[in-house]
C-alpha cells in the first residue's frame, strides 16, 4: 500500500518547474460520468445513466428573478434563500466580499450542527492550490500579514493546523471534474470509491472551503465546468461547509476573446449568495496581470501568489469573524428506546447454481461516497458464459471448498459454512473481523475453519490481524497487522507469524505473500524497496523455496517504465495450480495523475527461471482492483477487470489468455457486471 508524505519541498519545487496544470491529461472517460450522483449504494445493473448540464452563457451573471417576499419558494414549497442582487459583468465583482450573507451564516450554523470542526479548512484546487503556493506560505512562516492588518493574526492562529495541511481536494492537474472522480481520489488516503471531495470531508470535516478551480484541460468541453463547479458547491453546502470562491488571474481556456471559467464562478456566487474573491481584477494591477512571463501564460509571478493569498486570508478572516459569534445548534438529547429485543438469527436465501464444468465463485463489494458493503456472491460459469448472483447483496466470499460446493461467506460480522448442494447455511460465529481482504478460510483438509475474531484479536504492537494469508501448512498463521478504518480500507504495519504455540513474530524482510498452492512456494515484495523516493511503488518481485529460504531466493525484474511521475508497480501475482508458474500484474502508474495508465502481464515460469510478456492493456483498469485466477487445469487464465463508461457506469469485463493457442487478453465476455457505484471483486476461485 502506497503510503508517503507530500512535505517535501523538493519534490514539490519540481514539480511545479517541469509540470503545468494545463499538461493533456491521459484521456479518462470518467470525467463526464459523476454528473450522475446518488445518496444511497445502488446494486449493479446494466444500464446507465448519461446527462449533460445545461449551461449559462457565457460573460453574464444569471440571479434568480427577486419576488416581494424575503424568501422564494421551488417547485416543492420550500423556502429558498433571498435572490442575491443582480451583476451586469463578471468583472465588476467587488475584489473582496463586501459582505457576508445571511445564507453563509445559516450554512455555517447547520454545519456547526452537523459536527462540521469550526477550526477547519480545506481546499480545493489544482497545482495552483497546494499548501506550497497556497495558503501554506503563513503556516510555514514565509508570509506574515501587513502590520496595519495584525488582526489578520487570530485566523492564522486558530486554523494553525490548516496552512500547512495538504488537502487531497488539491492536486496538479485537477479540474473541477476531477473532484467528483473516484479515479483520482488519493489511493494512500481514501477508501475505495471515495471521490476526492468525499474523501477531504472524512478526512478534514472543514466548516470552510477555499474553491480555486482554475484548470480545464479540454477547450471543447469547458462549458461543463459551470456544471461540475455547481455539483461541488452543492455537495459542500449541504454539509455545512461555506465556500470561499477565487476567480483566476489567466484566461488560458479562451476561446476567442470570451472568458468562460471566471463568469462561471462569479455567476454561482451570487446565485448562491457566497464569499467570492475577485483575485482576476486585482491582478489587472500587477505587471503582467501577475502572470509569470517567464512561463507559459498560466501560472502566477511571485508577486500573484502573494496577492491571492493575501486575499484568500482577509475573505477567511471576514468570513470567519462574521460567524464565530452564531451559536451553534445544540445536539438533541438521546431518546431512551428501552432494552432490545434480541435479533432473530436470518434465513440465508441461496440460489441454485449449476457448476458441474467448474465455476469462477467471486465476492463483490460496493462504495458509494467511500461507504463500502458487500455487494453480494457470484458463480460465473466459462463454458455458458452464465452469471448467478447466489448469496445477496451484503454478503461477501471468503473461501470456497476444494470440489466447488460449500463456501464460507459473510455478512458483516456473521461468518457462515453454506452447502450449495441443498442450501443449508452454518453459522461458524457472529464475531468474525470482516473489514480485511480475507479474514477466513478451511485448513488443509477442509475439517476447520481459520477465522479472525474480533472478540479474540491477533494483537501485535501497531494493530491487529486483519487479512490472512494462506500458507498451505496447518499450525502456521500468516497475517497482516495495522489498523481499519473501515471495509479494505486497512493501514498495514507488517506481516506477522504466529506458530502452533502462539508466538507472533513479523517477517521483517517480506510484504503481501503469496504462497503456491501446496506451500512449497513463496513470492512477496521486498518492503525496503518501497521507498519516499519511488513512491513506495515496488518494481520487482522474489521468490522463495519456503523450505530452503533465503539461499533459495530469486528476484524477477520488469521493463523499466518512462514518463513524469509514472512507476512500475507489482499488484498481482498468483501461482497455477500446480505450483510452477506465477502469473503477474505489473501497474504502470502515474503519480502526478494518481491513476493507472496500462496494466502489463507477465508469466514467470519458474522451472526455467524464463519471463514471457503476456500483453498490456492500456487505460485505467490497473486503479480499479484488478483480479487474475488459474483455470483449475492451469490451461488458461481469466481476468476481471472494471472499466468506467462514459455514461460513468463501472462494469466489469472478462479477458482471457489461453497458453497453449497463444491468446493474450482476448475479450471474453463484456460487461457481466455493472452499477453507478464503484463496483469491485474482492476474493476469487475457480473450483
Amino acid at each position: 500500500m502506497r503510503t508517503w508524505s507530500r512535505a517535501s519541498v523538493t519534490t514539490l519545487i519540481i514539480i511545479l518547474i517541469l509540470t503545468g496544470c494545463t499538461g493533456k491529461m491521459p484521456e479518462v472517460p470518467a470525467s463526464t460520468a459523476i454528473l450522475n450522483n446518488t445518496d444511497s449504494a445502488s446494486a449493479p445493473t446494466q444500464a446507465g445513466i448519461d446527462e449533460t448540464p445545461e449551461h449559462q452563457e457565457e460573460d453574464t451573471i444569471a440571479v434568480p428573478t427577486s419576488t416581494s417576499s424575503s424568501e422564494t419558494q421551488d417547485s416543492t414549497g420550500e423556502a429558498q434563500p433571498t435572490p442575491a442582487p443582480t451583476l451586469s459583468d463578471w468583472r465588476e465583482a467587488p475584489i473582496s466580499p463586501e459582505e457576508v450573507s445571511q445564507r453563509v451564516i445559516e450554512i455555517y450554523q447547520d454545519g456547526q450542527g452537523q459536527g462540521r470542526d469550526p477550526h477547519n479548512f480545506s481546499v480545493i484546487g489544482d497545482c495552483q492550490a497546494i499548501p506550497f503556493v497556497f495558503m501554506g506560505p503563513y503556516g510555514r512562516g514565509d508570509l506574515e500579514p501587513d502590520a496595519a492588518e495584525s488582526q489578520l493574526w487570530n485566523v492564522i492562529n486558530y486554523f494553525e493546523g490548516s496552512f500547512k495541511r495538504w488537502s487531497v481536494t488539491a492536486r496538479g492537474g485537477f479540474t473541477a471534474a476531477s473532484l467528483l472522480n473516484p479515479l483520482q481520489a488519493d489511493p494512500d488516503s481514501c477508501k475505495p470509491g471515495e471521490t476526492p471531495l468525499t474523501c477531504e470531508f472524512r478526512l478534514n470535516n472543514p466548516s470552510f472551503v477555499f474553491v480555486t478551480l482554475e484548470t480545464w484541460l479540454e477547450p471543447e468541453t469547458v462549458d461543463r465546468y459551470e456544471g461540475y463547479l455547481r455539483q461541488i458547491l452543492d455537495y459542500v453546502i449541504e454539509r455545512g461547509t461555506v465556500p470561499i470562491l477565487l476567480t483566476k488571474a489567466d484566461a488560458s481556456e479562451l476561446r476567442g476573446k470570451e472568458h468562460v471559467i471566471n463568469p462561471a464562478i462569479v455567476n454561482l456566487a451570487y446565485e448562491y449568495q457566497l464569499p467570492v474573491v475577485n483575485f482576476w481584477r486585482s491582478a489587472q494591477y500587477l505587471d503582467n496581470f501577475g502572470i509569470d512571463p517567464g512561463r507559459e501564460g498560466f501560472h502566477l509571478s511571485d508577486a500573484g501568489y502573494k496577492l491571492k493569498n493575501t486575499l484568500a486570508l482577509r475573505a477567511l478572516y471576514q468570513v470567519w469573524s462574521a460567524v464565530e459569534g452564531i451559536e451553534t445548534a445544540e445536539a438533541a438529547p438521546p431518546t431512551h428506546t428501552g432494552t432490545p429485543e434480541p435479533t432473530p438469527m436470518p434465513e440465508i436465501a441461496v440460489a441454485t447454481v449449476d457448476c458441474d464444468s467448474g465455476c469462477v465463485f467471486f465476492g463483490t463489494a460496493q462504495s458509494s461516497e467511500g461507504t463500502i458493503q458487500g455487494g453480494g456472491v457470484y458463480a460465473y460459469d466459462p463454458d455458458t458464459k452464465q452469471l448467478t448472483q447466489i448469496l445477496e447483496t451484503g454478503f461477501d466470499l471468503q473461501d470456497v471448498s476444494d470440489d466447488g460446493m460449500r463456501l464460507l461467506a459473510n455478512q458483516s460480522n456473521r461468518l457462515y459454512n453454506i452447502s450449495l448442494a441443498d442450501g443449508v447455511s452454518e453459522l461458524v460465529t457472529d464475531s468474525f473481523y470482516d473489514l480485511g481482504k480475507q479474514g477466513a478460510y478451511w485448513n488443509s483438509d477442509e475439517s476447520e475453519v481459520i477465522y479472525l475474531d474480533q472478540d479474540s484479536p491477533l494483537k501485535t504492537a501497531n494493530g491487529q490481524g486483519f487479512n490472512l494469508l494462506p500458507s498451505g501448512e496447518d499450525g502456521v498463521l500468516i497475517f497482516e497487522s495495522g489498523r481499519c478504518d473501515s471495509k479494505d480500507y486497512c493501514q498495514a504495519d507488517g506481516v506477522f507469524q504466529r506458530e502452533d504455540g502462539g508466538e507472533i513474530t513479523k517477517l521483517e524482510t517480506i510484504a503481501s505473500p503469496v504462497y503456491s498452492p501446496d506451500g512449497s512456494w513463496i513470492a512477496y515484495l521486498n518492503p525496503e524497496a518501497a521507498t519516499e523516493e519511488n513512491f513506495y511503488h515496488t518494481r520487482y518481485l522474489v521468490l522463495e523455496d519456503t523450505a530452503l529460504g533465503e539461499s533459495s531466493r530469486r528476484v524477477l525484474y520488469f521493463p523499466e517504465v518512462s514518463g513524469f511521475m509514472v512507476y512500475g508497480d507489482v499488484t498481482t501475482y498468483v501461482f497455477s495450480p500446480e505450483g510452477e508458474r506465477v502469473f503477474i500484474l505489473h501497474d504502470v502508474y502515474s503519480e502526478y495523475y494518481e491513476y493507472s495508465l496500462s496494466l502489463r502481464m507477465y508469466l514467470w515460469d519458474l522451472a526455467t527461471g524464463i519471463r514471457y510478456d503476456m500483453g498490456a492493456l492500456e487505460g485505467i483498469s490497473g486503479s480499479l482492483t484488478p483480479q487474475v485466477v488459474w483455470a483449475p487445469g492451469g490451461e488458461s487464465v481469466l481476468f476481471f477487470l472494471t472499466d468506467l463508461s462514459e455514461s460513468g457506469e463501472y462494469r466489469i469485463s472478462v479477458y482471457s489468455t489461453v497458453f497453449e493457442t497463444g491468446e493474450q487478453l482476448v475479450l471474453f465476455d463484456e460487461g457481466i457486471l455493472a452499477g453507478m457505484d464503484y463496483l469491485y471483486l474482492t476474493n476469487l476461485y475457480w473450483r
